[in-house]
């Protein structure tokens, strides 16, 4: 099995690929959603897709002027499958073979609803259940979705982008800056990339001595957070968790100690002074706080313990590059304990409790 960086270092070309070919790859899906005018956009998936989507809901939403919410699978299946007729449901499953998917798809063509399925592999089991299966365009082989999330996340833009456009929404010329936008993240990627490796190198032993592990964000950022603590959870099985930047405040803060590593996300925007205010107040518990800074500006700038990266025009875009140090680090206390990320307890319980289909 090839290590996660592999993948990180192929995700720009990856995504580069993906623009050049979004009319036959994005088309389609485009073409289906625009065709019945859809007034809310649900998207149900799981794992990193759930991560995804929540990375991209707040762009998604604000390009395509309409509602767009995320449910989890089971969520649906057994309490939020009452949509209106208006609402197109988007099934995201990066395998094709995730079990609780595969029965959101039947549960969304039981209830009428109008559904199609995303997937990296469009030959997987997925399609035996749903006639509009599209492909991400990042192909398969990618055990960690090291690649997968910023490509599906670029795949989800570009999707945004066409259908605004589509339905007149958004003007050309708004497009085209949006689409300039999307580009510039990806080239910047493969800078990000190696600035990843310098500082997991410097700070690795705060993260694989980590009592416990919180990673907070707001908006695109708490995908990218909800990211980050499944990434550590995951590769190295160490007690991580996920919180939108205010609920943080109201409970979690009250377990943390000393050896607690807390890791803000700050992409910038409307969440980012409140961001600055817990940063500085988050002092009071614990020296370990890191931020993944894509202001370029606040009181963390100057924190060696602060990633940045370089000020983009679209916040709501960042998640691509922002998810590359969780990435990195993920692999590289792999590396240093020599994990392989998949212990036999987890296989053994993964037979008790099947969520892939064959």
């Amino acid at each position: 099995m090839r290590s996660m960086y592999t993948y990180i270092e192929q995700a720009p070309s990856i995504a580069r690929d993906i623009i050049a070919h979004r009319d036959a790859l994005v088309g389609p899906l485009v073409e289906q959603f625009c065709g019945m005018v859809p007034k809310r956009l649900l998207i149900v998936a799981s794992g990193s897709s759930y991560d995804i989507a929540m990375s991209m809901r707040p762009f998604m939403q604000r390009t395509l002027g309409i509602e767009v919410s995320v449910e989890w699978p089971m969520s649906y299946i057994l309490y939020n499958h009452a949509q209106n007729d208006e609402t197109f449901v988007l099934c995201m499953s990066q395998s094709g073979r995730s079990t609780n998917t595969i029965e959101a798809v039947r549960r969304a063509q039981a209830c009428g609803h109008h559904v199609a399925v995303l997937t990296c592999n469009p030959d997987a089991p997925m399609r035996e259940y749903c006639e509009h299966v599209y492909a991400y365009g990042s192909g398969t082989e990618d055990y960690y979705v090291a690649k997968g999330f910023p490509t599906s996340c670029v795949y989800l833009a570009l999707f945004a982008i066409e259908a605004a456009r589509t339905m007149n929404v958004r003007g050309v010329e708004d497009c085209a800056a949006l689409l300039s936008d999307v580009s510039a993240v990806v080239d910047d990627m493969e800078d990000v990339y190696p600035a990843a490796r310098s500082f997991a190198d410097k700070h690795l032993d705060a993260f694989v001595n980590a009592r416990r592990i919180m990673c907070v964000g707001i908006g695109a950022g708490y995908g990218v957070a909800l990211e980050g603590a499944l990434k550590l959870n995951e590769m190295i099985g160490v007690a991580a968790n996920a919180y939108e930047m205010e609920e943080f405040v109201h409970g979690p803060t009250y377990e943390i100690r000393r050896g607690h590593v807390v890791v803000l996300v700050d992409l910038g925007g409307p969440g980012h002074e409140r961001m600055m205010q817990l940063y500085r107040a988050l002092h009071v518990l614990t020296d370990d706080v890191y931020v993944i800074d894509a202001t370029g500006e606040g009181v963390a700038g100057s924190d060696e313990k602060t990633f940045a990266i370089k000020p983009l025009a679209d916040v709501e875009l960042d998640a691509p590059r922002a998810v590359i140090p969780f990435q990195v680090l993920a692999e590289s206390i792999c590396s240093k304990l020599d994990l392989l990320s998949y212990n036999l307890s987890n296989l053994e319980f993964e037979k008790q409790i099947k969520n892939k289909a064959n």
